[in-house]
């Protein structure tokens, strides 16, 4: 959209609140609102960093180019908007340093509980990571690390759900993969429907993670909603509330030894494993259950008011 784009679809279709997901595409009602002087209340939606976000699911090239400027934009933009919604606190105070009266409200990502919900499964061997195939998130780390468990554990996959965003950091993974001879136990889907991510929620053993930021992973959720512990980087958003309140257990950051202690005592002892996955469900039903999501934007207009 265009500022003029915008002012035109605003003033065809009576729109009174506009919604930004990061604070770079909220420039444009922010301009609208005090150059046009546009009756018009702003949210700004924040989901982790930004400017890591920016660079790396975005033209990289382009972005670099101009990513000073986004200090600039930021500083503005938040002296005039309404409201962050934000994921959790963490993240969300940050942006304080440019509005010390900023009115923030934090819930999660809206989660299609009758799609992720517990089923019972038997069987339960395989390891999984859900998330965009980029740096950030650390699939190579994982497969590193899980490559001596893998060859000895031969009947155990890591299956791999997420889109190829990064071309040359999925092609550095593959070259990890078959200088591990892990061809048959690193499993790539790319993206699937959510249907079918909710099956190999039910039917993993443990959810891996190795995000360097995060916001509130909408996955560990899902994975709670179906009953699947995790082990995660020990980083905002995932440190609180996934590790303090359960479901999740967290390393160091690229630890490997770390993760790998996680690993083995989560997968060979059945008693925590259970009790983390009563955790992981209960603590799902508490942030995202039924209703919450409208309940919580109704919430959030409610403190435009």
């Amino acid at each position: 959209f265009s500022i003029f784009k915008l002012n035109k679809f605003i003033n065809e279709n009576n729109i009174t609140i506009v919604s930004a997901k990061e604070p770079i595409s909220a420039l444009n009602p922010v301009l609208l609102k005090t150059l046009f002087k546009k009756k018009i209340k702003i949210i700004i939606e924040n989901h982790g960093n930004f400017k890591s976000q920016l660079l790396e699911q975005r033209d990289k090239t382009y972005i670099a180019r101009f990513i000073f400027l986004t200090e600039f934009i930021v500083k503005f933009v938040f002296k005039h908007v309404d409201i962050l919604r934000g994921v959790n606190e963490q993240n969300s105070n940050y942006f304080k340093k440019y509005n010390s009266n900023l009115k923030i409200y934090n819930f999660p990502a809206w989660i299609d509980s009758s799609i992720f919900s517990s089923e019972n499964s038997e069987i339960r061997t395989d390891l999984l990571f859900v998330g965009n195939i980029i740096k950030r998130k650390g699939v190579y780390f994982l497969i590193n690390s899980l490559s001596t468990f893998l060859l000895e554990n031969e009947n155990i996959k890591l299956r791999i759900i997420g889109k190829k965003e990064d071309s040359k950091y999925y092609a550095k993974i593959n070259d990890i993969v078959k200088k591990m001879k892990l061809q048959k136990s690193v499993i790539f889907l790319g993206e699937i429907e959510q249907k079918k991510i909710a099956k190999y929620m039910n039917s993993s053993k443990i959810l891996v993670m190795a995000s360097s930021s995060e916001g509130l992973p909408r996955v560990l959720i899902e994975a709670g909603f179906c009953g699947l512990p995790s082990i995660a980087s020990n980083i905002d958003g995932i440190n609180d509330p996934f590790s303090l309140k359960g479901g999740t257990l967290v390393y160091e950051l690229n630890s490997q030894k770390e993760f790998m202690e996680n690993l083995n005592s989560l997968y060979n002892n059945e008693g925590l494993w259970k009790e983390l996955s009563l955790q992981s469900l209960k603590l799902s039903e508490e942030i995202a259950g039924k209703g919450s999501f409208a309940k919580n934007w109704e919430n959030l207009i409610n403190m435009l008011e």
